[in-house]
């Protein structure tokens, strides 16, 4: 029953382009049926035929074999792009997870369609390029790299005398893969082999200051140096490091805080030199104010852009189709309002129990809309949406209260 959607979900009943139709090629999909059933409805909704090329399996999509591709991410560049590129021009190619960002930006130039473009495709995939050049806008902590173990120990060595916590971080990977905290009790050397994890099959590293403070995720779109923010999260996490257990929109900081979460992002975009596409920018906000963690160049997961964005603007503004819109027509969308409702994912815990009891008990809750089997962990995903945006943190402590 792994990733099945227990509770209703509309999707688009619009006929599928036919083969004449233009031709949005996704390389990978997300794994929740929740989020990459609204990939493909999204295109569509727009009148676009579909291609996906992936380095996984992809025929629980449903897509006919001649709208599916594959390549092998062990390739070289040039040669994955041959691979996954579809028989025609396709009008826009995008992406949803970092390690096809790079790729994605090499066949949308191959192609001459719009992307973020191959120098920023680079910078978002590389944490340390990322703080190269984001430092001369204060939206860095503390921080140094290196690619080997002495490099690594004289970065702890310099980092560590101000007694704040560290953290460690393969400069090449994504999904909070290899991050781990340093304490006077690790053993760097085991923290070195993290370096693992990189995508690049480098040992490049960073070790910066762990930035104290509530985490949120600020996803927009950028064009030709205009950016458009579609919305601000907060993550709500158990401790340090850890994956997030809610994600709600709009973001519960005051209005002159938001404000200043969405400056520190707009500052990043454009920083990295991101030219058209969608992003998402991972932020904590300390006393000092925003520090920035990381910058996609893509839109980001968790359902924030294919439910959360929606559900709190009453559908009014759809990540995915608006970024589609700009990547085939140019045009983003206008300046948005504030969220008329809330909305939030909420994961909770199978703790032994049957997914439809968990599904079922989430479901009998007011303001619960849905709720599925999360893929890849042991875990239920809710989705909750209230009338009152000050009222969702009330809820999705109501909704936390179902866990035993």
């Amino acid at each position: 029953m792994s990733d099945q959607v227990v509770a209703a979900v509309a999707h688009s009943t619009t006929a599928r382009p036919g083969p004449d139709a233009p031709t949005v090629l996704y390389l990978g999909l997300r794994r929740s049926s929740l989020e990459w059933q609204a990939e493909l409805d999204a295109a569509t909704a727009l009148g676009l035929r579909v291609h996906v090329s992936s380095d996984s399996d992809v025929s629980h999509t449903g897509l006919p074999a001649e709208q599916r591709g594959c390549f092998d991410r062990t390739t070289p560049l040039a040669v994955q792009a041959a691979r996954a590129a579809p028989d025609g021009a396709p009008a826009a190619v995008a992406c949803w997870g970092d390690k096809h960002v790079g790729l994605t930006a090499r066949l949308a130039e191959d192609f001459g369609a719009p992307g973020i473009g191959t120098a920023a495709a680079a910078v978002c995939t590389d944490k340390v390029a990322q703080r190269l050049a984001m430092e001369p806008y204060g939206l860095n902590p503390a921080w140094r790299s290196g690619a080997t173990p002495d490099a690594f120990r004289a970065a702890v060595d310099t980092l560590g005398a101000s007694g704040k916590p560290l953290v460690f971080k393969p400069a090449h990977c994504s999904g909070g893969r290899g991050i781990t905290l340093i304490t006077a009790d690790s053993d760097l050397d085991v923290i070195f082999e993290l370096t693992a994890e990189n995508y690049s099959g480098t040992t490049d590293f960073l070790v910066e200051e762990y930035a104290e403070g509530t985490e949120h995720s600020v996803s927009g779109l950028v064009a030709d140096g205009t950016v458009r923010i579609l919305g601000v999260t907060d993550k709500h996490l158990e401790g340090p490091l850890s994956a997030s257990w809610a994600t709600t929109v709009p973001s519960a900081r005051t209005d002159a805080q938001v404000a200043e979460l969405k400056r520190a992002a707009e500052r990043a975009v454009l920083a990295v030199g991101l030219r058209t596409g969608g992003f998402h920018v991972d932020l904590r906000f300390t006393a000092a104010g925003p520090v920035v963690l990381e910058i996609g160049g893509r839109l980001g997961g968790d359902l924030i852009n294919s439910h959360l964005i929606p559900l709190s603007r009453q559908g009014a503004v759809r990540p995915y189709e608006s970024l589609l819109t700009l990547l085939t027509t140019g045009q983003l969308p206008g300046e948005l309002p504030e969220p008329a409702q809330g909305a939030a994912m909420v994961l909770l815990p199978k703790a032994g129990r049957p997914v439809t009891e968990l599904v079922g008990t989430a479901l009998a809750h007011p303001r619960v809309t849905l709720a599925a089997d999360w893929p890849g962990t042991d875990t239920v995903v809710a989705v909750v949406v209230t009338e009152n945006p000050a009222e969702l943190p009330s809820a999705v402590a109501d909704i936390r209260k179902l866990i035993p």
